[in-house]
């Protein structure tokens, strides 16, 4: 039984959906507000963060005019303070004037009063795009950049964005979390999830069983005793061992034919919520770096799912 009520699907296996209004946001960064119970969606095209209420209400949290050039891409709300931190970067989905730089950046948003607070720029010479970040226990913030493998910093209180650490050996980090137990940063890469020990400053590859894909997961959240990741047209948990060395075993939290690119979710008070058809890749007209017609494009799915 399935029942379409005040803007979200209601089903007998606890799940909901709701669907957004606009087709083209091309949704990619989440993030969950635990005081207001709000998720926020950023929206790559639009270039402005959706608040969606227990409800299913919607509305703009940050504005484009606060985003300037950029479009948001990972995102984490630090409830302590009543920030909103979001991956900035310049989308080439998106109209710029022309001369517009590649840039990217951190920037940090007041999601009560849509004021920005913040806004780093990172400055390096090579191609760069700021992907997902998380905060660690104190309020420092870290930022995986894609392009040339690296993990960069805000330190609380900082108007700094400075590197780090190098991956080396460790390829295209994208999903990152803290995790306080390990006082370590785990991270999604092209050859799995690896561990980044905050003071030793050490790197470890999670060891997978057998049968096991743990490559190329787009956003990463823990649960328990598992990750949560995202492989595009599904969404798995990975199970890992006492000692946090090896996955032993995955299983798949949802897929479907609804699946179009699910790029990343959010724990909220007891839920997981998560993209579910962000079209990411069949919305987008490549050979003009364009957003396709509404016509070609489906309403954006966003499901919470108790855990």
């Amino acid at each position: 039984m399935v029942i379409l009520f005040m803007g979200f699907i209601w089903s007998c296996t606890r799940q909901e959906d709701f669907i957004l209004k606009q087709k083209d946001l091309i949704p990619e960064g989440t993030a969950f507000n635990t005081k207001t119970n709000t998720l926020y969606v950023g929206s790559i095209y639009k270039q402005k963060v959706v608040g969606i209420e227990a409800d299913g209400t919607e509305k703009d949290i940050i504005t484009k005019e606060n985003f300037g050039v950029f479009s948001p891409l990972g995102m984490e709300m630090d409830n302590r303070t009543n920030t909103l931190w979001v991956n900035g970067a310049v989308a080439p989905i998106v109209q710029h004037p022309p001369g517009t730089k590649r840039q990217t950046a951190v920037l940090a948003f007041n999601p009560t009063t849509n004021q920005l607070i913040k806004k780093m720029v990172l400055d390096i010479a090579e191609p760069a795009m700021l992907n997902d970040l998380t905060l660690d226990e104190e309020g420092n913030v870290y930022s995986t950049e894609t392009l040339s493998h690296k993990i960069f910093w805000v330190e609380k209180g900082s108007d700094k964005l400075v590197l780090y650490k190098a991956l080396d050996t460790y390829h295209h980090p994208n999903g990152i979390l803290f995790y306080k137990p390990k006082n370590s940063l785990f991270i999604a890469t092209d050859e799995g999830i690896v561990q980044l020990e905050l003071e030793s400053k050490k790197i470890t590859l999670l060891e997978a069983k057998e049968g096991v894909d743990t490559r190329i997961i787009d956003g990463l959240t823990i649960y328990e005793d598992y990750f949560i990741g995202h492989q595009s047209t599904k969404v798995s948990k990975f199970y890992f061992d006492d000692d946090m060395t090896r996955i032993t075993k995955a299983e798949t939290l949802d897929s479907g034919e609804a699946f179009d690119s699910s790029t990343t979710g959010e724990l909220g008070n007891g839920h997981y919520y998560y993209i579910v058809n962000s079209q990411l890749k069949s919305g987008i007209d490549r050979a003009i770096q364009s957003v396709k017609p509404l016509d070609s494009l489906e309403y954006v799915i966003i499901r919470r799912k108790k855990l």
